[in-house]
């Protein structure tokens, strides 16, 4: 039977995404020392908060009682120049005795540091998803949970959250938990669960929008935008506009109170605000609303200026271009 082949000695985990590189890390650890050994055998130390003299001592040391040893040395980019070379120069002697694994943003692939590790180990990097592959990441996540996850429902949460995978992990256990024992996640599970703006700050930017005050709208979207990616302020805007234009399709049918809010589906003391912002929009303008919204999240996602793109569709929606030319009305 062949000798199994022995880990390098030096492993770099770069890259932008934290949790990634951390789950990396833990995968890593699994591999190379057992459990039982790392009381003894284990360093793990922040390289900011280590002297380069101190982290060159702790590899260089044999293990204790065990088969291996290894030193974890996290954000190696936060040392200066010097430091940098000087763990270089060790690695450039030869495989140190424990096993090294160092982590970090960004790394300047000129240097002796990268170059090094190369030579005596392995560079695995984990750029930060694009966009489009971000919903995918999701459902990937879910299915390591034992659950499925509608496609709509993931985009519904990236556009809640944004594009930053921890929070995302912490929204999408969040909707596990609310989901219980079922196995599929719907996006009615995600807007139920996920951490959302507080409603009367959406109340507030819509009433500005209903009243069409753009001065007051504008004062709530700073606010808002101050903890949501402009996506999800996109979202929660045209989840609004969706409400009131369902609210002004019955108001033309004449329904009662109590009727109007069953239809509705929402609390009983929102009945009279969300009615109260539907007359403020005839009905035949929300196809032109909707369509502003399209062209909203197209420059959203193209232009680089999201607040910028925000900022236009709420001053146009608070004038009178709200009755624009009829578009599909799925947003």
């Amino acid at each position: 039977m062949p000798t199994p082949k022995a880990p390098p000695g030096v492993y770099l985990l770069l890259g932008e995404e934290d949790l990634l590189v951390e789950q990396a890390q833990a995968a890593l650890l699994d591999a190379v020392i057992a459990p039982a050994e790392r009381d003894l055998n284990l360093d793990s130390v922040r390289a900011d908060e280590s002297a380069i003299t101190d982290v060159i001592t702790r590899v260089d040391t044999l293990p204790f009682f065990g088969a291996r040893r290894v030193v974890v040395i996290r954000d190696v980019d936060r040392w200066d120049a010097a430091a940098q070379e000087r763990l270089a120069a060790y690695l450039e002697l030869g495989a140190p005795p424990s096993i090294l694994i160092l982590t970090a943003t960004a790394l300047d692939r000129r240097r002796k540091l990268y170059s090094a590790v190369r030579k005596a180990g392995e560079v695995r990097e984990f750029p930060r998803p694009k966009s489009y592959q971000l919903a995918s990441w999701v459902t990937a996540r879910a299915k390591d949970h034992g659950r499925t996850i509608d496609r709509e429902a993931a985009d519904a949460l990236v556009a809640m959250v944004g594009s930053g995978l921890r929070q995302l992990a912490l929204e999408l256990e969040k909707v596990i938990a609310f989901a219980g024992d079922r196995t599929r996640i719907t996006r009615e599970d995600v807007a139920a669960a996920a951490s959302r703006l507080a409603e009367t700050t959406i109340f507030n930017l819509a009433d500005a929008i209903g009243e069409r005050r753009a001065d007051r709208a504008l004062r709530f979207l700073i606010d808002i935008l101050a903890e949501a990616a402009a996506p999800y302020v996109l979202f929660m805007i045209a989840r609004q506009f969706r409400l009131l234009l369902r609210a002004r399709v019955l108001l033309s049918q004449q329904r009662d109170p109590a009727a109007l809010q069953r239809a509705l589906g929402i609390a009983p003391f929102l009945v009279e605000r969300v009615l109260a912002q539907a007359r403020n929009f005839p009905l035949d303008a929300f196809p032109g609303i909707f369509g502003r919204m399209q062209e909203a999240d197209r420059a959203i996602k193209s232009t680089g200026h999201p607040e910028m793109a925000l900022e236009t569709l709420i001053v146009e929606l608070c004038s009178q271009k709200a009755a624009m030319t009829s578009v599909s009305l799925s947003v």
